[in-house]
């Protein structure tokens, strides 16, 4: 009961604080932090493809931008207000995750990770060529959104992607407890095992890759107007590799390990800008410490510590609570 309160004021401190960081920060830092926020949805979506379910995707960048583009074409040239544009872009990056997900079925592995490489490179030479609607190489101008009539400061969006961000996550944690959720990691655990308990792997496997295209491409639609400006460059290959550089981080499989990646791969690199011109190096260095002493991530070494409690009789006390509470 102890650990549970805990773990309820621990949350609830965290829901203050990032309640009033934007009172108490500039304008760089209100930025960096909204970033985080949109970083902690697009990771979550591809922990439940990737960490969950097993499905190693480089295309995540490119529902970002689908969701992106989607949104702020129909905002801007079709006349939607934004609140109804973003939900749509990433309906339709969902949409073409499931266009994905159906044909990749037969591959897993490293050749499933060539197939979505693949795929982003088609789409951004798609983006690229369809000038008259994504603006080409040149890029498509992403302004604030307005609600009726009053366009928004960087401090109300903040909030309005932080109510996004935690009913993402909401979702994401009811889901992982549903039976998609367990079919997920049935399937990333043995596939032939999960077959034979009657889970359809190509339903959850689809699923799996429309959710996380659903997620990424919301995420994009919030992304677009808080940096004002979105080009193909920034979805590129790196960005992918960058969002699964999150999920590596933070712990693959687990939602914890979803937020503190984002948290920390996002900040990391301006906690490390007084470095200046050594700052990517110090990236790097930093990057390759948790590849080679925290392989599980930093959620996976919280676990850890714990694990030798899981080895206690039942009813011996640690803390003055018994082992059984600890697990309750």
């Amino acid at each position: 009961m102890r650990v549970a309160f805990d773990s309820k004021m621990t949350l609830l401190a965290i829901v203050i604080v990032v309640l009033i960081l934007p009172w108490c920060v500039g304008s760089f830092h209100l930025y960096t932090l909204s970033l985080i926020l949109v970083n902690i949805i697009v990771a979550t979506g591809l922990n439940l493809l990737t960490g969950n379910a097993g499905q190693v995707s480089l295309c995540n960048s490119t529902f970002m931008a689908i969701g992106a583009y989607s949104t702020m074409i129909l905002n801007l040239k079709l006349g939607f207000m934004y609140w109804l544009a973003l939900p749509a872009g990433g309906l339709i990056a969902a949409v073409l995750g499931f266009g994905l997900g159906v044909p990749a079925l037969r591959l897993r592995g490293y050749y499933l990770a060539l197939a979505t490489l693949g795929f982003l490179e088609i789409m951004q030479i798609v983006v690229q060529e369809s000038s008259s609607l994504t603006g080409g190489v040149r890029g498509l101008l992403a302004p604030k959104p307005s609600l009726a009539g009053f366009k928004l400061t960087d401090q109300t969006f903040y909030y309005f992607i932080l109510a996004i961000s935690f009913f993402m996550i909401y979702v994401a944690r009811n889901l992982l407890r549903s039976p998609f959720g367990r079919a997920f990691n049935a399937i990333r655990n043995s596939e032939v095992a999960a077959q034979s308990l009657g889970i359809s792997l190509s339903q959850v496997k689809v699923f799996a890759f429309t959710i996380s295209a659903f997620y990424a491409g919301l995420a994009g639609g919030l992304y677009a107007p808080l940096v004002g400006f979105v080009d193909p460059v920034e979805f590129g290959l790196w960005t992918s590799i960058f969002h699964l550089t999150m999920i590596i981080v933070g712990g693959l499989g687990s939602l914890t390990g979803s937020i503190v990646g984002a948290v920390v791969i996002t900040g990391l690199p301006e906690w490390l800008r007084g470095l200046k011109e050594y700052r990517d190096l110090a990236f790097g260095g930093v990057l390759l410490c948790f590849l080679i002493f925290m392989p599980t991530g930093i959620a996976g070494m919280r676990a850890h510590f714990r694990r030798p409690l899981d080895h206690l009789p039942k009813g011996i006390e640690v803390n003055g609570n018994s082992d059984e509470l600890l697990h309750s």
